[in-house]
């Protein structure tokens, strides 16, 4: 039934992402879904954006009205503001009953699927694999990467720890490249505990899932017995939150380039995307939070106990840097100065991981520097 000019007008979605382009010249806002009910986008002017963001599920298109020419001294009509919500529900970017019945649908078949399918393949690096080989390949000998080519006979153990990216192909290719190459001159070890970035920021501090990931050089499996043992460590169902893994790319991306490096000798892991813990202690490391606390070391202590059972693992981290810029909802723009401000933050937090101090790592991180 059609929105009459008082009836409260249906909210914006939460899990949107608002990225700041161009287009002959002119600034837009393209909105993107963060949870891939929709691969379709919708491109807004900066007018449109600030009148999208108003859209609360209490308003309507007359108080909307209003609130715009308070808050911009532009006038709109009561038509002109229906005409947007028609364009952004018609994109399923507002919270209606067919968008609710989309995420359900969505949601079902992910958690009856015995795999977490590669959601970015086709999009974020091609499907098919020996076209991502070349791909993957090339970053290796970019000017920003490390300059060469994968190891073809690895001669070292497996390090116990790796960081890499997790930020799309296009941007930071060679940035993966400097990881997995180093990585490629030792051998595989016997499995991987992976943790990645949960941009959907789930109630769990740790999300996990036994489905086997998904890759164009074939699927990699869960570590049974490390998902049971982590698994026991924690206070509630790790799997409660499974659904933080269907649209995730950190993982995935890292999934991607272990399968390309090590293909069938590639061992299984254990996937784990970690949400934020600033609800749990804003101003304080989690050490200072018993359940959270507990849960580490007992974790640590597991691990331990199979490395010194003579099992090789690898702790694989799927992280980036600050995040920096209107694209990120700052109002500052970036330049030179503010990149060399930025890098400074993120070398002075880096210090602090390089010396093992997780506390001070922490608290660097939550307070921007």
């Amino acid at each position: 039934m059609p929105l009459g000019l008082s009836d409260p007008l249906p909210p914006l979605r939460q899990a949107l992402e608002a990225v700041p382009v161009e287009q002959d010249g002119k600034p837009l806002f393209l909105l993107r879904d963060l949870e891939d009910l929709t691969r379709e986008g919708l491109a807004l002017s900066p007018g449109g954006m600030a009148l999208a963001a108003m859209l609360d599920g209490r308003r309507s298109a007359s108080e909307l009205v209003g609130l715009y020419a308070k808050s911009t001294g532009h006038f709109l009509k009561a038509e002109e503001v229906l005409d947007l919500v028609n364009r952004l529900e018609q994109a399923l970017l507002l919270e209606t009953p067919e968008v609710a019945r989309r995420r359900q649908v969505l949601l079902r078949e992910f958690l009856e699927s015995p795999v977490r399918k590669a959601v970015f393949q086709g999009l974020a690096y091609p499907r098919e694999p020996l076209e991502l080989s070349g791909v993957l390949g090339r970053f290796f000998q970019d000017p920003k990467g490390p300059g060469k080519e994968a190891a073809s006979k690895p001669l070292a153990p497996p390090p116990l720890g790796l960081v890499s990216p997790h930020i799309d192909l296009n941007r930071g290719g060679p940035a993966y490249a400097w990881a997995y190459q180093a990585l490629s001159e030792s051998s595989p070890p016997d499995a991987v505990v992976a943790l990645g970035v949960s941009h959907m920021s789930p109630n769990s501090p740790w999300a996990m899932t036994r489905k086997s990931y998904e890759t164009p050089y074939g699927a990699l499996s869960v570590h049974e017995g490390l998902y049971q043992e982590i698994r026991a460590c924690l206070w509630y169902d790790p799997a409660d939150d499974e659904w933080a893994h269907r649209t995730e790319h950190s993982l995935e991306f890292q999934a991607l380039w272990l399968r390309y490096l090590w293909r069938e000798r590639t061992p299984p892991w254990v996937p784990i995307l970690c949400s934020s813990f600033e609800r749990f202690c804003p101003d304080k490391p989690p050490s200072g939070v018993p359940t959270v606390e507990e849960a580490i070391l007992g974790i640590a202590e597991r691990l331990k106990k199979r490395v010194a059972a003579g099992e090789r693992l690898l702790i694989l981290a799927g992280v980036d840097l600050s995040h920096y810029g209107p694209r990120f909802g700052d109002e500052e723009e970036i330049t030179p100065e503010v990149e060399k401000r930025v890098e400074a933050e993120d070398r002075r937090s880096l210090e602090h991981a390089l010396r093992l101090e997780a506390e001070e790592f922490y608290l660097s991180v939550v307070s921007g520097g």
